[in-house]
């Protein structure tokens, strides 16, 4: 695979920094016009080396029983059946999908049948033959959690020290080719390392994509527990600062200007249309937990019943089912803070169980981002010295 300094203008896979490439866009613009799969996630175990305080799986350090995970031969029943229905990309993830012996099995035999595939991984087990596999044949995109960038923050975090092993291999799958995309979610144990996260991406030139926001966890056993987050206002304030100092102040003076034409108008909440799932969700994508179930996102817990049971077609039009039944709260229609919320069914339903209430967690960092735009952006981007 080409390094980022190789490809040319008319790559059609081409990645910038902050879009993905345009026949992923085309694709998934034509399936939803079509009600195809386009895209899927497997979730491959549920299982994980690591003990992340903002897993959505598992806490407490009790690992998520995996007796009832599907078995590499039904999982590539389940490729086969998905490429047949249309399905172009196909993301592993877990827990850690490395952890799975069968993984080769799995990522080569999707491969084979046609499927672009991606993983995502917390990158401290590529190693022998797993990194053989990923540079001889490499994935559409190998994307790497980095949750600090030292020892220390790795044990409050992940509760490993993993960050050593973790760098040493993002760097040998870079300078292998492979193309990597750093993932990085923000949280009370690693908001600190912002600045030094932001420049160890930088100095590899490689892809990031960061969150602020930690969902409540809906599929731990415990799920009225809330993860360890920010509060909305550090929250907004970290989002500010990794989006300069990623140089995206074009994007934030857009936004400013937006919200500062905006202010002052009133939100009406009653008598607008509800809006539905504006994602992909549900309308060229689909998610496939460790046990068969497909959902329409990994964050919305509502089944389309279990592939290897109804079958991949009949699971998918259940799913295409579901989602249109799902509604967004009349609230957030014609919000005047859209400009920087992130809210969307997941978040809503998540936060309170009930895809029609605006989630309270969102509306206040909305309000913090938009008044440190308008009010204090020196201040919010921490770069008034630079």
């Amino acid at each position: 695979m080409m390094n980022e300094s190789t490809k040319q203008p008319n790559d059609p896979f081409a990645v910038t920094a902050s879009s993905e490439p345009p026949v992923v866009r085309k694709l998934h613009a034509v399936g939803r016009k079509l009600g195809t799969p386009v895209s899927g996630t497997f979730e491959l175990t549920a299982g994980c080396n690591f003990n992340c305080r903002m897993c959505y799986i598992h806490d407490g350090g009790a690992m998520p029983d995996v007796s009832n995970e599907l078995t590499a031969r039904e999982w590539l029943s389940m490729g086969r059946q998905a490429f047949d229905a249309g399905t172009v990309f196909v993301l592993l993830t877990g827990g850690e999908p490395l952890l799975r012996p069968d993984f080769a099995e799995i990522y080569t035999g999707l491969k084979k049948l046609g499927l672009m595939v991606s993983v995502n991984t917390n990158g401290s087990l590529i190693r022998g033959d797993i990194s053989d596999l990923f540079i001889k044949n490499p994935p559409m995109r190998l994307n790497i959690s980095l949750y600090a960038d030292n020892a220390d923050g790795y044990l409050r975090v992940c509760g490993v020290d993993a960050y050593a092993r973790v760098a040493e291999n993002i760097r040998r799958m870079r300078d292998a080719g492979v193309q990597v995309k750093i993932n990085i979610s923000f949280n009370p144990g690693n908001a600190d390392r912002c600045d030094a996260l932001a420049s160890f991406v930088k100095e590899l030139g490689l892809q990031s994509q960061t969150s602020v926001y930690m969902y409540p966890p809906v599929r731990r056993a415990h799920a009225a527990a809330h993860p360890e987050r920010l509060s909305p206002e550090d929250a907004a304030r970290l989002r500010i600062r990794w989006e300069t100092l990623c140089g995206k102040t074009e994007k934030l003076n857009a936004s400013a200007e937006l919200l500062s034409r905006l202010a002052g108008r009133e939100c009406p909440e009653t008598d607008l249309p509800a809006e539905g799932v504006r994602c992909r969700a549900g309308h060229t994508a689909y998610w496939i937990g460790a046990a068969g179930d497909m959902l329409m996102c990994g964050m919305i817990p509502l089944s389309g019943g279990r592939v290897t049971e109804l079958g991949f077609g009949q699971c998918w039009q259940n799913v295409r089912a579901l989602m249109k039944t799902v509604t967004m709260p009349s609230k957030c229609t014609a919000c005047t803070l859209r400009p920087v919320c992130c809210v969307c069914p997941a978040a809503c339903y998540a936060e309170s169980g009930d895809f029609t209430k605006a989630p309270s967690y969102l509306c206040q960092m909305s309000e913090h981002m938009a008044h440190m735009l308008i009010q204090q952006p020196k201040e919010a981007t921490g770069l008034e010295a630079e």
